[in-house]
């Protein structure tokens, strides 16, 4: 059995183990106000996303500061990460459709390394590192910070309304794209060229 067909089998059983689970965690999330499900564009997600951010000038919103757990037991401070691109990307450790972008966002690492940073933060408040891990897997173990978004205070801090939502920030900490959708591996190269020239 090769690997891809090995994924594809592992993909197939998370979706089915966790189905019940999702179900649940839907209900909780709508029940709070928190939406999965968001049909919005890139501009009024970007409008969302700008919301707790800092203005410094005209069109120009600096990020807020955070610090999460991450898988491996440390700590990751958005701060600590002045100089360079970051991608965060909001997901949970039982979306199978997230899958695709973590896949993508593994290819951007391979291709750009340190110049620039991915974190993968998992907003679903029952995820431990083992589910955590084991979504890493049927990803392709991809070599990018993957992190705990314990109590959505990341995701509420940013207005994420769905999973695969992705902002990109700038070597200044600004927004410099968001969306509520899943990302091509396209699409986040030619954001990430943008501010790499």
């Amino acid at each position: 059995m090769n690997e891809r067909t090995k994924q594809r089998k592992m993909v197939r059983r998370m979706t089915n183990s966790f189905t019940l689970t999702a179900r649940g965690l839907l209900v909780a999330f709508f029940a709070g106000g928190f939406l999965f499900i968001n049909s919005s564009f890139t501009a009024s997600a970007q409008e969302d996303a700008n919301s707790h951010a800092v203005r410094v000038g005209s069109n120009t919103y600096v990020a807020p500061d955070f610090t999460v757990p991450t898988l491996r037991g440390g700590e990751f401070t958005l701060s600590a990460q002045a100089g360079k691109p970051v991608v965060l990307y909001f997901m949970a450790y039982w979306c199978s459709v997230c899958v695709p972008e973590a896949q993508a966002l593994s290819k951007l690492h391979e291709k750009y390394g340190d110049q620039v940073t991915i974190i993968a933060l998992d907003v679903d408040p029952s995820s431990t590192p083992e589910r955590l891990q084991k979504f890493r897997s049927v990803a392709g173990n991809p070599d990018y910070i993957w992190a705990f978004d314990k109590g959505n205070r990341v995701a509420q801090t940013y207005r994420i309304r769905s999973l695969d939502s992705t902002i990109i920030l700038n070597q200044n900490g600004e927004i410099a794209y968001s969306d509520r959708r899943p990302t091509t591996f396209e699409t986040l190269e030619e954001q990430i060229k943008k501010l790499l020239r």
